[in-house]
């Protein structure tokens, strides 16, 4: 347990791996060795031999505890990292920016489906069919316009058929295809980010784009912030600005080169280069160790916060006229991993904040959706335990287009 603890922490990784591969091998050859020519080959031969065991024992392991074989992240330049530090809130994406290429991405319920190849819009989100459809500001004319808030369960897209998809679009499509009314979904989402960050865009942003609407479709992501130790009501226990670790990239980046896998997962480890695996991580202050947390925890804490930021959100719409969607979240206990502490407990969180958000809707007397009592449970509308195949992208769609619909001002011609 103390050399898994070594291995996370950079600096006492590379020092254990000097030690193991270099100054070993040294030592050895000095004893065995009767000159520096016998010295000098007992020392390559023995690091060969260290660092080809090593390989095979790495892969051998990674493919048991873990059911695949390890791939290496994919290397995209330093310049053509999409994610910033922002002041005011961990990481945004770059405006107008090309976001990472398209690749399969390795769901537990469903490895068919691969990422979008997008580019950020004029703020930064992806948004539209492409990724880079701008938020027009001052707002046009006649038109209503709907921004959908959360995280990477709203601003993420899967590339399907020839096609991408994410639930504001589908919810433009359906909401155009119904009224006859210029309506504009956008998408407001950003994956990992927690309600104090939605808080933080909102208040600074979004609102500017002057929305009639917004959809808050969210939870799950602040589970972290509660169980790390220390809570503190602003989240500054648990994240840190991507600034202070921006340089672990370039680090990482240029020790990614050694075509090595087990020395690949170390270098990940301790120094990301892949935002797309890798970003939370970066901007989380304290490492959580999951297989000892008590599925019994008291949350009560952070759910008090929690609740306190989206009220905070409902606040800032009320003074500007802004109608509040709010909706429960789907977490779908699925088989392979129902039995898994860590997923049980995070299944417990998304209960408790999905009575914030119906305690919210009654206390404000705004629109509540209860997707999570509607979404089937159904392997095909799920890619894991929260994110959605495109049929599950459509299904939400569907339930959050209902409600909006009952609104008589959107009926309107």
């Amino acid at each position: 347990m103390k050399i898994i603890k070594i291995i996370k922490n950079p600096f006492q990784g590379i020092i254990l791996i000097l030690l193991f591969y270099f100054m070993l091998p040294v030592f050895i050859s000095i004893i065995f060795g009767t000159n520096l020519i016998e010295k000098l080959k007992i020392y390559f031969v023995l690091s060969l031999f260290m660092i080809v065991i090593s390989e095979i024992a790495f892969r051998i392991l990674h493919r048991l505890f873990n059911g695949e074989k390890y791939n290496f992240p994919a290397r995209i330049p330093f310049e053509k990292i999409h994610v910033e530090p922002h002041p005011y809130i961990p990481f945004i994406y770059k405006k107008d920016f090309n976001g990472p290429p398209s690749e399969r991405l390795n769901y537990d319920l469903n490895n068919n489906f691969f990422s979008s190849e997008l580019k950020t819009n004029n703020l930064g989100f992806y948004n539209g069919e492409n990724g880079n459809r701008d938020i027009e500001m001052p707002k046009p004319n006649n038109l209503y316009r709907i921004n959908c808030m959360g995280g990477s369960t709203t601003g993420s897209y899967i590339f399907f058929e020839n096609k991408n998809y994410s639930y504001p679009l589908e919810l433009e499509k359906i909401l155009k295809n119904k009224l006859n009314k210029e309506i504009e979904v956008n998408n407001c989402g950003e994956g990992g980010y927690n309600s104090a960050d939605l808080l933080v865009r909102f208040a600074l942003q979004i609102i500017d784009t002057k929305p009639d609407m917004i959809v808050i479709y969210h939870a799950y992501n602040d589970g972290k912030s509660y169980l790390t130790p220390e809570f503190k009501s602003d989240y500054s226990h648990s994240r840190i600005n991507l600034g202070n670790v921006y340089w672990k990239l370039k680090v990482g980046l240029a020790l990614s080169c050694v075509p090595l896998k087990f020395f690949n997962y170390l270098v990940n480890k301790w120094f990301p280069y892949n935002m797309r695996y890798s970003l939370l991580e970066m901007v989380s202050k304290k490492e959580v160790n999951f297989n000892e947390i008590d599925i019994d925890l008291d949350v009560s804490e952070g759910l008090k916060v929690y609740e306190r930021n989206l009220q905070h959100i409902i606040d800032l719409c009320k003074t500007n006229k802004i109608k509040v969607v709010i909706s429960t979240y789907c977490f779908n206990l699925h088989e392979k991993i129902k039995n898994k502490n860590l997923h049980i407990l995070y299944k417990k969180i998304v209960a408790e904040e999905n009575k914030v958000a119906k305690k919210l809707a009654i206390k404000n007397n705004i629109i509540f959706v209860d997707s999570a009592l509607q979404m089937p449970l159904e392997k095909d509308l799920f890619v894991d335990s929260v994110h959605f195949s495109p049929k599950g992208m459509k299904h939400l769609a569907e339930i959050i287009s209902e409600k909006i619909l009952e609104i008589n001002e959107l009926s309107k011609p």
